[in-house]
């Protein structure tokens, strides 16, 4: 039985994938960093730290880096207008039965000020950036215990071949998103081998009613 679902927000709930693309841009040209294009976006989805590290950046200018790539990713997210991946909908009607969590390696600061931008901010019990934890896996355990909930009573969704690993690393089902702003293709999705794989939010809310045994 599934009683709480958490969520991964970048290109997940929000539609991201530029805009992180045209901040990270941004942030390594102010920073003077030579960078090949196709490789530094192929980083992104992971934390900011460690893309930097990846693309040559000193270690003792790395927090200075994190920090104004997620000054430049606000900036673009409030001038975009926060849109979200697909209707949010189906998600406000789920909430009235299962815990609504988000889990991302974006930080704090961003998600809070995305969420706001969007009017969302009663949808989601708790949200939970890059500074609480090494890893998702880690902070899907940790949640899960704090909450009182078994892994087997939880769900990760995301749109990314990492969401999908990071789910089945802390023993939970996956549910991998694919649509037209997904961070992974469907081909890269699928070679992780999802429990479920899915379009928008009304099949998301079909397929755990199915799970829990309710009419579709």
């Amino acid at each position: 039985m599934i009683r709480v679902i958490f969520f991964d927000f970048d290109g997940t709930i929000l539609d991201t994938r530029k805009l992180a693309e045209d901040a990270l841009v941004l942030t390594l040209d102010e920073l003077k960093l030579e960078y090949d294009r196709d490789e530094a976006f192929g980083l992104l989805g992971v934390k900011m730290r460690l893309i930097l590290g990846k693309l040559g950046l000193e270690a003792s200018k790395i927090e200075d880096g994190r920090k104004l790539f997620y000054k430049h990713y606000t900036k673009e997210m409030l001038r975009s207008g926060a849109e979200p991946c697909v209707s949010l909908e189906p998600l406000y009607e789920m909430m009235k039965e299962f815990s609504l969590i988000v889990v991302s390696n974006s930080d704090m600061g961003f998600l809070e000020a995305a969420i706001g931008e969007m009017g969302i901010g009663d949808l989601f019990e708790g949200v939970y950036g890059a500074e609480v934890g090494k890893s998702k896996d880690d902070v899907l355990r940790r949640v899960l215990a704090e909450r009182g909930f078994e892994t087997s009573e939880g769900v990760y969704v995301g749109d990314r071949f990492s969401d999908v690993e990071f789910g089945k690393k802390a023993g939970m089902k996956t549910v991998a998103v694919s649509n037209a702003c997904s961070w992974s293709t469907r081909d890269e999705l699928e070679s992780e081998s999802p429990d479920i794989l899915v379009e928008d939010f009304c099949s998301l809310r079909r397929v755990i009613n199915s799970i829990n045994g309710k009419a579709r």
